[in-house]
């Protein structure tokens, strides 16, 4: 095993020390871990096919609900397997994207599609959740 790197900085007054992991050579990364408690990146894993098992949108993870892939104890993003997370989680992967839910509530007007309003870009958005200000969980929509 590669032994870690730790880099310290001073920015903006305040030092920061920053924990750089190992690197296992030409090994490639695994879609799908069978993990013990917190995720991590170097931990045994086993690979369940190209894709793997779909993401359980949301998921609960330390007493906190996910709506979509998350990057908590982990440099990549991971979703769990299971609503209730008990260690079996993967590393999303483009298709990996929650479902827009459908029709969702946003400023006390229904919606039954994606929309731009209130985009501050101007890309058509969903919400994750029925009513969006309780949650605020949302993403970009493909296309319009």
């Amino acid at each position: 095993m590669a032994p870690r790197l730790g880099l310290f900085l001073i920015w903006a007054g305040v030092p920061v020390f920053l924990q750089l992991h190992p690197v296992n050579g030409d090994e490639p990364l695994p879609d799908v871990y069978d993990l013990p408690e917190t995720p991590t990146t170097t931990p045994s894993y086993t690979i369940a096919g190209a894709q793997g098992p779909p993401c359980a949108f949301p998921f609960t993870y330390k007493r906190r609900i996910y709506y979509k892939c998350t990057s908590v104890n982990s440099e990549r993003e991971w979703c769990s397997l299971d609503e209730d997370y008990v260690g079996r989680w993967k590393i999303c992967s483009d298709g990996d994207r929650p479902k827009c839910h459908f029709p969702f509530i946003y400023r006390d007007k229904r919606y039954f599609r994606c929309t731009t309003e209130g985009s501050a870009f101007g890309l058509a958005w969903c919400s994750l959740t029925e009513y969006f200000e309780r949650e605020y969980a949302w993403q970009y929509c493909d296309r319009y």
